[in-house]
């Protein structure tokens, strides 16, 4: 998850293509949009102002004075969050097809989550001009929401865009090369007009459109921040795997978008982050333990001694744990493994880089999916205490407990313990709305003896294995999505996909050992 503990809310991934999101730190995907990871709300593009009282504005003469529903006609739900949705608009004056992120002021009720707003719309209008940064075409504001109207982009995250390739053709160092000169010459931009992002990762660049030589843009820039030189920041803020090992001691500048950087490159050629861990304290403490000097980055195992030494060399200069030390930008550019086409090997790079990819990306959802499915088939009895704790911490009787009902139901009050929470929130929430249903509750509180109890576990296979005869298969799988809502289903993607991260024996279905050990077990690409 995004961790933010700087504000204490979260955000989702993928809701309104090209969309950047709110404040927060990771979260579910759905495809064609991306609201902002954890996110909640209302149909804010179909609800009148009047159902909720007025508030105050967040952004001023900032916002245009034209009303949004006259501007633009309405369309269908594309995402959804803890602070809104995002729903496909077209202009009425022009027939354009735009994305517009509605924030519910109900959600940004500190003056720190109005702000983060505020600073996200100040850098989107002053990054314009670049096809390589979402386009903010407008923003509005009403007495409930906030309206951010944005370039609709209709291509697939690059990360899911990369993995596509890989299926159709070898995957080569130089087309690792070519793919991240175009997410280096972004960040350089970025500084260039003095703009830190602070959560670079694949998840955050997109595509523009379907075809395959779309260029990728940059989207999510709801933690992103201005800086001058030698300004330095102290917020915790980021993404587990990519974040730098300054920024977790709370003073760092924008070399660690450089560090950012340095992890995508890494998981560009081998298929896996270089700090792993099952949780965000495991991977911090990997962090912590390479900054210390106590490890050293793997370039032993396969893939890398196939890998040139030209792109370890760019790796370990990215990933130089003093920042004063560390490449700059330019310094990428204008590496030989980069600036030079010839450098980049054009041979094909091992498999496993292909079958890594897929289980980084594919783990997760299944253990998420698998969680759901366990809550779906627990004993009434086991569930009937969780009930009424549901119902008291759900104080507005929506049938959903928000991030901030949760803390104050907690009584949580340090930084840390929201951040966990945080955590928590996101790997349940399956359709990526940043708060929980009765359903996600239950799934956040099976504490890990539960996951790893063989007669939970069984109960949870039984639910998928429809014709009990001991497997899993893709049928199987699918007719199990399919109870799902839509938002949730794309969330979770394909069932093949999904299917392959637990699948390890490769017969093309999941036997109980298999499913028990994605369960019980530490998430491990390797």
């Amino acid at each position: 998850m995004a961790l933010a503990t700087a504000t204490t809310a979260t955000t989702a991934t993928r809701a309104s293509r090209g969309v950047a999101r709110g404040p927060g730190w990771r979260g579910a995907r759905a495809r064609g949009a991306r609201a902002g990871d954890g996110w909640m709300g209302g149909d804010a593009g179909t609800r009148s102002a009047t159902t909720t009282r007025a508030t105050v504005r967040i952004l001023g003469d900032a916002a245009s004075a034209v009303d949004v529903r006259e501007a633009y006609a309405f369309g269908v739900e594309l995402g959804r969050g803890q602070f809104g949705e995002v729903r496909e608009v077209v202009d009425t004056s022009t027939g354009r097809a735009l994305a517009c992120k509605s924030i519910s002021k109900r959600g940004l009720k500190s003056e720190s989550s109005r702000e983060m707003v505020r600073n996200e719309v100040r850098i989107m209008h002053h990054l314009a001009g670049d096809s390589k940064v979402v386009e903010l075409v407008s923003v509005h504001e009403d007495a409930t929401h906030v309206h951010l109207i944005m370039e609709k982009l209709d291509g697939p995250e690059w990360f899911d865009a990369i993995t596509e390739q890989f299926d159709e053709a070898p995957y080569s160092e130089a087309e690792a090369a070519a793919q991240f000169r175009n997410v280096a010459r972004t960040v350089e931009y970025l500084h260039a007009m003095d703009v830190m992002h602070r959560d670079l990762k694949p998840e955050n660049f997109v595509l523009k459109s379907k075809e395959k030589d779309s260029p990728i843009c940059a989207i999510d820039f709801g933690l992103s921040t201005f800086f001058l030189p030698d300004q330095e920041f102290t917020e915790l803020v980021g993404s587990p795997y990519y974040v730098a090992p300054e920024v977790m001691g709370y003073k760092y500048s924008n070399e660690a978008d450089v560090w950012s950087c340095g992890v995508i490159l890494y998981i560009l050629l081998s298929g896996v982050p270089p700090f792993w861990g099952s949780s965000e304290k495991q991977i911090f403490d990997e962090i912590k333990r390479y900054k210390t000097g106590a490890t050293s980055l793997d370039f032993a195992s396969e893939p890398w001694p196939s890998v040139s030494d030209a792109a370890k060399e760019l790796v370990q200069g990215m990933l130089t744990v003093n920042r004063k030390d560390r490449m700059t930008i330019e310094d990428v550019l204008s590496h030989p493994w980069l600036a030079d086409p010839g450098v980049a090997p054009k041979t094909a790079l091992d498999n496993i880089v292909l079958q890594r990819f897929k289980n980084f990306a594919g783990m997760d959802k299944f253990k998420r999916f698998g969680l759901h499915a366990m809550a779906r088939s627990m004993p009434e009895e086991e569930v009937i205490g969780l009930g009424v704790m549901f119902k008291e911490l759900d104080k507005d009787k929506s049938g959903k407990i928000t991030i901030v009902e949760l803390r104050q139901g907690l009584k949580l009050q340090s930084a840390e313990a929201a951040a966990q929470l945080e955590e928590v929130v996101a790997s349940v929430d399956l359709d990526g709305s940043g708060d929980l249903d009765y359903e996600e509750f239950i799934v956040a509180t099976i504490a890990r003896s539960k996951r790893e109890s063989r007669a939970a576990v069984q109960r949870a296979f039984d639910f998928f294995d429809i014709d009990g005869d001991g497997s899993i298969t893709a049928d199987e799988f699918q007719r199990a999505l399919e109870s799902l809502s839509p938002v949730e289903r794309t969330n979770l993607g394909d069932v093949n996909e999904l299917l392959a991260a637990a699948d390890t024996n490769g017969d093309g279905v999941i036997d109980f050992d298999e499913f028990m050990a994605a369960m019980s077990s530490d998430t491990d690409a390797r």
